[in-house]
């Protein structure tokens, strides 16, 4: 069989389950949409039906590494084709597709930029893979703690001066670290800091895992990728038209071994790549490459109609990039932040609100605040629901507001090191209550789960702050992961 270059993978595939190639190889259920007829019965026979058929359809597009599909791992024809098609979209020198998510491009990332045991300066907001990698590679993390934004209890930017402060004092760090948009849309000034960082003749990697939309309508920030960042992560899936697990990892300039890469690329993806996600990256590409800009313009006039609906808001507050602690260099205008502090609702008690009585499934709740993601893909009525449903909230609201010391925590605590991160998670622990935990060495990652971002890492000792934290969010019942009902591993 012989395809242009220029063929989609999508095409490549629905041609190819229409052919009558017979599949003698993986997967198991042999694109045979009979696989998946005997379903579960607590749907009704026409619900039942439609769910087969969505399965069928994604049975007759996934296959494995055959004759005329590529090999992501040593790609050579239409994968390399693809990620080629997102390095020029992008403005990259190189793109590698993950279909591990960005879990697995940061784990290839820090792991190619930092040799074993070397030492990496990392904002402490990263997510869990970036110290999943610390642990992996036993290297040596040095700590940037960004800002709080006032009024917030979310985290600001990192700012240059720190990365040049932290440079100058750690001037054999192999890599700098950040994560720009954070999970609450806030960016840093990437072009600053890599400037920086270049000048002590190191890569800047960027987790930009929520801003694979930026650069693409003037609406949003600029790409990490046009801003210095030699390596940058994106998930496709979190912003943009894509399925779940898809990610990129860029590379510009040399300062990383592209061999490197590769080599780390392969260890942390799957050797049996998803050919129905890497088809779906594909068509996001592409439809991003046919529709430029105006992909988001009715992303743009509807945030501004929601802007509009709900600046009358009493005590709900919309938190946008002029609302707050001007150390707020932009923000990603897909993130709606919805302040709970002056309504006497915490955070969870808003999303409960909003799940329960108005079907809407927000994206995280926070200590007072709620998190909404908004991309090219939402509808007017979501939008309007969303907007409805604050305003109903809003006047049905005792406007009690929550003390400023009880309402605005810091992110997370900045705590002392008792160990490194790689001998706590080795070593043996116990369990105690979080009552008598303070003063003792943490054994495991204590963190919301979204956004996974430690509020505790293993070897840093718990403070009173810290205990406090995590008793308020438990009480809260928001979604706190590495605790056994109210006991925290520690170390012996």
């Amino acid at each position: 069989m012989r395809y242009k270059y220029e063929e989609s993978l999508l095409s490549r595939l629905t041609a190819y389950a229409e052919s009558d190639f017979y599949p003698l190889h993986m997967p198991g259920h042999k694109r045979n949409p009979g696989a998946f007829a005997k379903g579960e019965k607590k749907f009704n026979a026409a619900q039942q039906y439609r769910a087969e058929e969505v399965l069928a359809t994604a049975a007759r597009l996934d296959i494995t590494e055959i004759e005329g599909f590529d090999n992501l791992h040593e790609p050579e024809g239409i994968l390399k084709d693809a990620m080629d098609r997102a390095a020029r979209l992008y403005g990259a020198d190189y793109t590698f597709y993950s279909v591990n998510g960005s879990t697995a491009g940061l784990l290839t990332a820090v792991s190619s930029a930092v040799p074993e045991g070397g030492k990496l300066i990392m904002a402490r907001n990263c997510h869990k893979a970036v110290y999943h990698a610390v642990y992996l590679r036993r290297l040596r993390p040095v700590y940037l703690y960004p800002e709080t934004v006032r009024g917030l209890g979310i985290a600001d930017a990192l700012t240059a001066e720190q990365v040049k402060e932290a440079l100058a004092l750690h001037s054999d760090a192999r890599a700098v670290l950040l994560t720009s948009p954070t999970y609450d849309g806030v960016t840093a000034d990437v072009e600053k800091i890599a400037q920086v960082v270049h000048q002590y003749g190191i890569p800047l990697i960027v987790d930009a895992a929520h801003g694979a939309h930026f650069g693409f309508h003037p609406a949003f920030p600029d790409s990490p990728v046009h801003q210095g960042a030699d390596l940058t992560v994106m998930s496709l899936h979190k912003t943009m038209p894509c399925m779940t697990q898809t990610a990129l990892l860029h590379v510009c300039g040399e300062r990383v071994s592209r061999s490197r890469l590769r080599m780390f690329e392969e260890i942390y993806q799957t050797s049996s790549p998803s050919y129905f996600l890497m088809a779906g990256m594909d068509r996001c590409i592409r439809l991003t490459e046919e529709k430029g800009a105006a992909l988001w313009d009715s992303f743009t006039r509807q945030r501004e109609d929601f802007l509009k609906r709900t600046k009358e808001l009493e005590v709900l507050q919309i938190i946008t990039a002029g609302r707050g602690d001007e150390a707020i260099w932009r923000m990603d205008p897909g993130k709606i932040l919805i302040d709970s502090s002056k309504t006497g609702l915490t955070g969870k008690q808003l999303y409960d609100i909003l799940l329960e009585r108005y079907h809407l499934q927000m994206e995280m709740a926070a200590g007072n605040y709620v998190t909404a993601i908004m991309t090219c893909c939402d509808t007017k009525e979501g939008w309007e629901r969303l907007a409805e449903a604050l305003c109903r909230i809003d006047k049905t609201c005792g406007g009690q507001v929550i003390e400023e010391d009880g309402r605005v925590e810091k992110p997370y605590p900045k705590l002392d090191s008792g160990c490194s991160l790689s001998e706590a998670l080795d070593a043996p622990v116990r369990m105690v209550s979080l009552s008598e935990a303070e003063g003792k060495i943490s054994g495991a990652f204590i963190n919301l789960y979204p956004p996974g971002i430690p509020i505790v890492v293993p070897g840093e000792r718990l403070n009173g702050e810290a205990v406090e934290l995590i008793e308020s969010y438990r009480q809260q019942r928001l979604p706190l992961c590495g605790l056994r009902g109210e006991a925290i591993a520690i170390l012996n």
